[in-house]
């Protein structure tokens, strides 16, 4: 070859090839890519104190005396039915029926159910509305006292009677679903 920068047959001489990117320098930039979605994720996810918000679980709504008209229900209306659950925080046996009455209002209120609109449930504190429980003999100094949990339910807001079924959502569910196949759900 010459010093004139030509090879022997009077071709440019080649360029070296560009050196290709290290298969590290790849996989550091995809984990630095990644790191960058994952902090961002974790801004808008997470709110402020680091914590991450756990959804709101979906509870069947209180009622006092303030939802009563002696031993009806103010249903402003509504022709439905309610299943009001008179409990105790101390009485074991109402978990149960807290849950079932917790799993139907989820299933009301995101109409999962085609008792929505028909159907409504509530639950009772019997330790901080001893009266009312009194009142529709739940609790109370009476032999016929029927105890807790007790379910009742009322159509239309008028006292119907308790609830003897299953105490699970679906057994609620079902129950209900036969007295709207009886015509006796709403009015």
């Amino acid at each position: 070859t010459g010093g004139g920068g030509k090879s022997q047959r009077g071709e440019k001489p080649l360029k070296p090839a560009a050196p290709k990117p290290a298969k590290s320098a790849n996989i550091v930039f995809v984990l630095s890519a990644l790191a960058v979605l994952v902090a961002l994720a974790w801004v808008v996810l997470v709110p402020a104190g680091g914590k991450a918000k756990k959804p709101k679980a979906i509870k069947a709504p209180f009622a006092s005396e303030k939802a009563f008209d002696g031993q009806t229900v103010r249903a402003k209306g509504f022709q439905g039915s309610h299943v009001i659950s008179f409990t105790d925080k101390s009485c074991p046996h109402c978990v149960e029926a807290t849950e079932a009455l917790d799993g139907l209002e989820a299933k009301l209120k995101a109409q999962a159910t085609k008792l929505a609109g028909k159907l409504k449930v509530a639950q009772v504190d019997c330790s901080k509305h001893a009266d009312l429980c009194t009142k529709f003999g739940v609790a109370g100094d009476s032999e016929d006292a029927s105890g807790y949990p007790t379910l009742l339910w009322f159509r239309a807001g008028e006292l119907q009677g308790a609830y003897d079924g299953e105490r699970t959502t679906q057994g609620l569910e079902e129950w209900a679903i036969t007295k709207e196949a009886e015509g006796a759900l709403t009015q």
